[in-house]
């Protein structure tokens, strides 16, 4: 793993460490962990334990608005419902190829990182990361991101669902 990669992830923990509460550091995560992987795109969904849908809480895609409420059914067929059934995370290299699904519009790269957000063994939510340029997202990206996630599990874990 080169220096300068590390350099970026160390510059998103800090950024995380000064995050004053749990909803400045899920909007930290989206806004700079796709700089630091080279990406376009990144979304959090966290898991809504009465309806077991899966919330947006966070992103940084500019065309869907500040605060617009997406949430993704159990029986709806998603990337992120897949993951969720498996219990891994993924990286795709291309979404129609691999796994049948068209590849959106917005994005012009078909490769998808989907990372598990965990606590214990408690599934909470995923982070998506799209549009890796140049190239596809690589295992060093996929470990960057678990990472992160693993440091966000037990926080997210100790709120309210309803406070995010």
């Amino acid at each position: 793993m080169e220096s300068q990669y590390l350099e970026k992830a160390y510059a998103l923990a800090r950024e995380i460490n000064t995050a004053g509460d749990i909803r400045a550091i899920i909007d930290t995560v989206t806004d700079h962990l796709p700089g630091v992987l080279d990406a376009k795109y990144c979304s959090l969904f966290l898991m809504n334990p009465a309806s077991g849908t899966l919330e947006m809480k966070a992103h940084n895609h500019e065309y869907i608005g500040e605060d617009p409420f997406i949430n993704i059914e159990k029986q709806q067929d998603s990337v992120m419902n897949m993951v969720m059934e498996k219990g891994e995370s993924v990286i795709i290299k291309d979404i129609h190829d691999e796994i049948g699904m068209d590849n959106k519009d917005k994005y012009t790269s078909k490769s998808f990182m989907c990372i598990l957000i965990k606590h214990e063994n408690r599934v909470l939510g995923v982070i998506n990361m799209a549009d890796k340029h140049p190239g596809d997202f690589t295992e060093d990206d996929m470990l960057i991101a678990s990472i992160v996630a693993e440091l966000l599990g037990p926080l997210i874990a100790r709120r309210e669902l309803s406070s995010l």
